[in-house]
């Protein structure tokens, strides 16, 4: 196994500092990183299951294709991407472009959809779009940005990171502290 190696998980746009042990491709131990400015050894459920994430015998490793007797099978890229492509504009054509909701772009994990967001939404003739901050930072920084979810994309624009002020960071971390000191002492917390 490895030394201990700085990274930081991608799971949110908090971005988390951890610390990994590597043995080859898995992740075989995790934990908070100390040092890391914003979350000071704070880490979630997400960022300990990692190595789960990119390793899992559950994950995808190709397009799949519900049969229509119910049991999927694997096809290439072209086929899966031409089929997607095929079903956005049957939904389009037939119930119009504000039928289409595009969600996606909500953390560094998942970010490109923030780019590509625009011209999908425009080639479909849909407006309305929405990211996990719609979700899992609502009010976390005491505003009600994107409370309601779905906005539309003409008007809406890149949220500020709610992780990104001073003010939420030290909320964030208080809360923490309370939620975590009631549970775990600080050295099961960062698993050290």
């Amino acid at each position: 196994m490895s030394d201990w190696v700085q990274t930081a998980c991608i799971l949110c746009e908090c971005n988390c500092g951890v610390e990994v042990q590597l043995d080859g491709r898995r992740l075989e131990r995790i934990r908070g990183d100390k040092a890391h400015p914003g979350s000071q050894g704070y880490t979630c459920n997400k960022a300990m299951r990692l190595d789960r994430y990119q390793n899992g015998p559950h994950r995808l490793t190709s397009p799949m294709r519900r049969r229509p007797d119910g049991s999927y099978e694997e096809i290439d890229w072209e086929t899966a991407i031409a089929a997607i492509a095929a079903g956005f504009k049957g939904i389009a054509e037939e119930h119009g472009g504000e039928s289409i909701l595009y969600y996606g772009g909500g953390g560094q994990g998942n970010h490109l959809g923030g780019s590509y967001s625009g011209a999908f939404l425009r080639a479909l003739g849909s407006k309305y779009r929405s990211s996990a901050l719609a979700q899992e930072k609502t009010g976390e920084d005491g505003s009600s940005t994107r409370s309601t979810g779905a906005t539309p994309a003409a008007s809406s624009s890149t949220p500020r990171s709610p992780c990104s002020s001073a003010r939420t960071r030290g909320c964030r971390r208080a809360s923490r502290a309370r939620v975590w000191s009631s549970a775990r002492s600080p050295e099961t917390r960062s698993g050290r």
